[in-house]
């Protein structure tokens, strides 16, 4: 399956970003492999979700802290390549069910599986890639392997459990919020990371750290995306917005204003989430106008700006220079996206 995909592909006599490119190129082509193992009636449905595109941040992470040990043949490529595939299957698994949740209709610019399959077919093909994940995780040398995803997609389920059962629940405080996101989101980060130094045979304390980067990047990116859910313009996206808000999510823009306002303004939000459903652009106004007089909107990029110089010092806190150099780089993407939110108005919030 790999035979072109040798270590010499992937050096440093290209640059680091033509490595990321080319790792990618790689891995679709691997993915798709993968996924002609599948029984065929669900083959074009697993193609659909799991080909659609995407960042691939996670193999990319896989790949980040693996990649060192490839010169030393500490692993091989088709180890990356497979451990990649495992927790991309495992993201996109969650991705299905999530659409079918919040209900929204395109993910990645393309109409969501559940609409052309239904919710049921949907929900059961998540659970297929689920188990193939798990399976093609079971086939490494050693069980931790294993082990990680598995913790890491029990988590990822607690997360968004606890989150749903979290709907309409004004209360919910910033704590709470970091926890659900830091598992829905930072556990296949962290998992990602973990994988790639298992698989580099890297020491306990480089582990750590780097797990500890992943959930500090989980969180970065999901707040980034609740932020685009919130404030973000439809035309400019190629997934559903709004999507928090029409099913009672409770995301860092109103737990930022509930800190802020005052009791009667906090009694009125209240009383604004005691009912969840999908036609309340009603209730807009007085949201629309607590968000503008509190500033929620620089709020959140001011707290998003400081997660993220959190996040770069523990890139800084690694032992490796290249490592360092490499994922500093792989985060300027991320800094590029987070510049696009001085773009963006209050005005768009709640914009149905």
């Amino acid at each position: 399956m790999l035979s072109d995909f040798t270590s010499k592909s992937l050096n440093s006599d290209t640059s680091f970003l033509s490595n990321l490119e080319r790792y990618t190129e790689y891995f679709e082509a691997y993915l798709a492999d993968l996924l002609k193992d599948l029984d065929q009636e669900i083959q074009p449905h697993a193609s659909h979700v799991c080909l659609a595109g995407g960042k691939r941040i996670r193999p990319l992470l896989v790949y980040l802290f693996g990649s060192r040990a490839l010169e030393s043949k500490q692993t091989d490529i088709d180890s990356l390549m497979k451990a990649s595939a495992v927790l991309e299957m495992v993201h996109v698994a969650t991705l299905v069910h999530d659409d079918i949740l919040d209900h929204a209709s395109t993910r990645r610019g393309v109409s969501t599986v559940h609409h052309s399959i239904g919710n049921h077919s949907a929900i059961l093909l998540g659970d297929a890639l689920f188990s193939y994940a798990l399976e093609l995780a079971a086939e490494f040398p050693t069980a931790e392997v294993c082990k990680i995803v598995a913790r890491a997609t029990k988590r990822t389920c607690s997360g968004e459990i606890r989150q749903t059962f979290s709907r309409g629940k004004f209360e919910i405080s910033l704590e709470q919020y970091l926890g659900f996101i830091n598992d829905k989101t930072g556990e296949l980060f962290k998992a990602s990371c973990e994988v790639g130094c298992l698989l580099a045979n890297e020491d306990v304390a480089v582990s750590h750290t780097a797990g500890e980067l992943g959930l500090s990047l989980g969180i970065n990116y999901q707040v980034f995306d609740d932020l685009i859910d919130a404030f973000g313009n439809s035309t400019q996206s190629s997934k559903t917005l709004r999507s928090d808000w029409s099913t009672g999510k409770i995301t860092l823009p109103l737990i930022l204003l509930s800190q802020l306002a005052n009791p009667a303004e906090i009694s009125l939000l209240q009383s604004k989430f005691s009912q969840i459903d999908e036609q309340n652009s009603a209730r807009c106004p007085e949201i629309l106008h607590l968000l503008e007089k509190y500033n929620i909107l620089q709020e959140c990029t001011a707290y998003l700006n400081n997660e993220f110089e959190h996040t770069l010092s523990l890139i800084d806190s690694l032992p490796y220079p290249e490592t360092r150099k490499n994922l500093r780089s792989f985060l300027g993407s991320f800094s590029r996206k987070f510049a696009t939110l001085n773009t963006l108005q209050t005005c768009n919030f709640l914009a149905f």
